[in-house]
């Protein structure tokens, strides 16, 4: 997250403007289903610049958050932000008005955390105004109870996370345990929007049946300690089937991604979007404009 500060608007407030960037999974397993139905996962976030979204926040006389957002689809009375500020509120007792402009470059339904990276950026400025701040481990509760990877965008380094997303340990050492330091990067983001509830109840009856004995067995599997390296030996998705089933084009543009010299491939998060890894970064930037080219966004990144 890059922040920025604005000055004052008309005279009366003075604006913070933040630069919220988003995430992809590297890898991405689905390691078993909990009893209450949530999924456990072994995944490796990687912060990206872009896309990103950009948030104007300012102190405001009356209280309560007031947020305004003209992307399509978005509830301004019940989202990430508006679940952020309640919960930082009710956790602190800090209870300052609020302006809030949100400009969405994040695509939604995208697999790329955009709602969780604004979440997250707002209970950190929140926090920095708190006449008492809150300790990082509180923050992060708070974080987990609005989405699984908001934890992630609070660290805002690579984290390999297991559990439901929640449990994060910072690795900057698995790119090059990988193999992928040093390469570029270049995300696709297509105009397919795949929800995440459909994704994970899709991949639930791709794998039907799940009998108690295997899903006792990868749940085992997922709960090992972190520690040092991933021990995932390559990037994976576990989304990619239902969701290229549903969604052929994607797996056409994986393919696409492959044929123009990436190593490895692979659906971000529950899609859509998808990324590919290249040896020589100017290649993957002459990739990215070739996809731009045809009407495909299309970001290029050095890792």
């Amino acid at each position: 997250m890059r922040r920025e500060e604005a000055g004052v608007d008309d005279g009366t407030m003075e604006w913070a403007v933040l630069r919220i960037g988003c995430k992809v999974n590297l890898t991405l397993r689905i390691t078993g289903v909990c009893p209450n139905g949530w999924h456990e996962l072994d995944t490796v976030f990687l912060p990206l610049d872009e896309p990103s979204d950009t948030l104007r926040l300012a102190l405001r006389p009356e209280g309560g958050l007031k947020l305004r957002c003209e992307e399509p689809g978005i509830d301004l009375e019940n989202n990430t932000l508006t679940k952020a500020y309640r919960l930082f509120a009710e956790a602190s007792g800090f209870h300052p008005g609020v302006e809030a402009v949100l400009e969405k470059g994040i695509p939604h339904g995208a697999g790329l955390g955009g709602g969780s990276a604004d979440a997250a950026a707002l209970l950190g400025w929140l926090n920095a105004h708190a006449p008492e701040p809150l300790p990082l481990p509180e923050l992060v509760g708070l974080a987990a109870r609005i989405g699984a990877d908001v934890p992630f965008f609070l660290y805002n380094v690579p984290c390999r996370a297991s559990g439901i997303g929640e449990r994060l340990a910072p690795c900057p050492e698995w790119l090059d345990a990988a193999g992928v330091a040093g390469a570029g990067l270049v995300l696709l983001c297509p105009g397919e929007h795949v929800s995440t509830p459909w994704a994970y109840a899709a991949w639930d009856e791709w794998n039907r049946p799940l009998t108690e004995v295997c899903n006792g067995a990868i749940n085992s599997g997922s709960q090992k300690p972190l520690g040092g390296a991933s021990s995932i030996q390559w990037l994976e998705n576990s989304f990619e089937p239902p969701v290229f089933e549903a969604f052929p084009r994607l797996r056409r543009l994986r393919e696409q991604l492959l044929r123009q010299g990436a190593f490895a491939a692979v659906m971000s998060g529950s899609g859509s979007s998808l990324f590919g890894l290249f040896r020589d970064a100017g290649i993957a930037f002459r990739v990215a404009e070739g996809f731009r080219e045809k009407d495909v966004v299309a970001y290029s990144h050095a890792l």
